[in-house]
């Protein structure tokens, strides 16, 4: 019994990880590559993916990130659980169907956190 329920402690962990995996790629691919390149055609405030990174995360913990996260550990986007994640790809989707006032509101959000308003 105990092996059987040690495997299947690892098989879930392996699930757990691959989930982990999968997210982490999908939110870069939204905040590396589809937002910056949106931003061309689009009247975003921003066009770098630092940028899309810093009004994402900001906006997930209603304040700066590095506040919550360890910023000098490792990226921010692995120190993010399943369900942040979750939430940071939501609010990166969010980013594309809304109007550009979306973002520009998110931005400013940030700004305001870091005590950079514009």
């Amino acid at each position: 019994m105990i092996v059987q329920n040690d495997q299947a402690i690892g098989v879930l962990n392996m699930q757990n990880t691959d989930r982990l995996i999968q997210l982490r790629s999908q939110y870069l691919e939204l905040a590396n590559h589809v937002l910056p390149n949106l931003a061309t055609s689009r009247h975003f405030p921003v066009r770098e993916n630092h940028c899309f990174q810093r009004i994402i995360l900001d906006n997930l913990f209603g304040r700066c990130w590095y506040e919550v996260l360890e910023h000098k550990r490792e990226p921010a986007y692995k120190q993010l659980s399943e369900a942040q994640l979750e939430e940071a790809i939501a609010l990166a989707n969010c980013i594309i169907s809304q109007p550009d006032s979306y973002l520009r509101s998110l931005n400013q959000n940030s700004l305001n956190w870091r005590q950079k308003s514009r």
